[in-house]
């Protein structure tokens, strides 16, 4: 991003192209910056880093995603339609960061994933979050990202793109702060998550995604069931996570803002490298 001109944007996420907080996202966006859209024909929330690649092809059923490639062949379609945004794709947010990264000209300059209905806090999340890992994928592919997500518990309403003007707000100063810091010199992408609308505005915070994990399961009546503790303590404001933890930085109202490097990085120490080594 080098000059005067408009930064080119893609923009994604995984709450599929006619969500509230893309229209919002694009709409801020798109009065700093030039907008491309490529996103989910529908909701593809929690899929993670998947991808259809191997999974379609182009005789495949409307909702067929298990259709295999014939052998020999490295190339699956990726099925797509015109829509007022952009372009409406039948796969998952990663196959839409590829896609816009290297398929569709021009060649973003910055990739932007949301903004999520739903805040996307803790270390746990990066592979889970649908929306967190279009932004991953980009950096893979080393193109600058952000995902930005916004609380929305205890919101029982349907919500509207205005619902979403303070994620607009941080998306469109980040798109036109950011160029010439070398702040991508230094990191891969950030993750934003917004405080829910209604939370009077306590600024902005540089966090550190939470490591407190409390996935919970037992077996009831027959059925296994599974409960998210963490965000049942969200859902009733408790904040057991450290002061610098995005969590914690959201429901003190802040927003959250956590520069990020792509995992997965090795760990080979000399005690790893020896306990290994005896093992096999």
């Amino acid at each position: 991003m080098e000059g005067d001109d408009e930064p080119e944007i893609l923009l994604t996420n995984d709450d599929g192209i006619d969500a509230p907080g893309i229209r919002a996202l694009h709409d801020a966006l798109a009065a700093v910056a030039s907008v491309t859209v490529i996103a989910p024909d529908r909701n593809q929330s929690a899929v993670g880093r998947s991808l259809s690649y191997g999974r379609t092809s182009a005789e495949a059923e409307e909702d067929d995603l298990t259709t295999s490639m014939a052998d020999g062949m490295f190339t699956s379609p990726v099925p797509h339609a015109e829509h007022e945004l952009g372009y409406a794709v039948r796969g998952t947010p990663c196959d839409c960061a590829i896609v816009g990264v290297n398929a569709v000209e021009p060649e973003p300059d910055l990739v932007v994933s949301g903004c999520n209905s739903g805040a996307n806090l803790g270390a746990y999340v990066f592979s889970r979050s649908g929306t967190v890992s279009a932004a991953m994928e980009a950096a893979y592919l080393d193109t600058p990202s952000i995902a930005i997500s916004m609380d929305t518990l205890g919101i029982e309403r349907d919500l509207e793109p205005a619902d979403f003007d303070r994620a607009g707000e941080i998306a469109a100063a980040l798109a036109t702060g950011v160029p010439g810091t070398g702040l991508f010199d230094r990191i891969d992408y950030l993750n934003v998550n917004v405080p829910r609308p209604g939370v009077e505005e306590n600024g902005v915070e540089l966090t550190r995604p939470t490591e407190i994990y409390e996935m919970d399961a037992a077996l009831e009546d027959g059925g296994f069931q599974l409960t998210n503790r963490l965000w049942q303590q969200m859902a009733n404001r408790d904040i057991p996570d450290p002061e610098d933890t995005d969590r914690h930085a959201l429901l003190e109202g802040s927003v959250s803002v956590s520069p990020m490097r792509v995992p997965y990085e090795v760990v080979e120490t000399s005690d790893v490298r020896r306990i290994l080594e005896r093992m096999l």
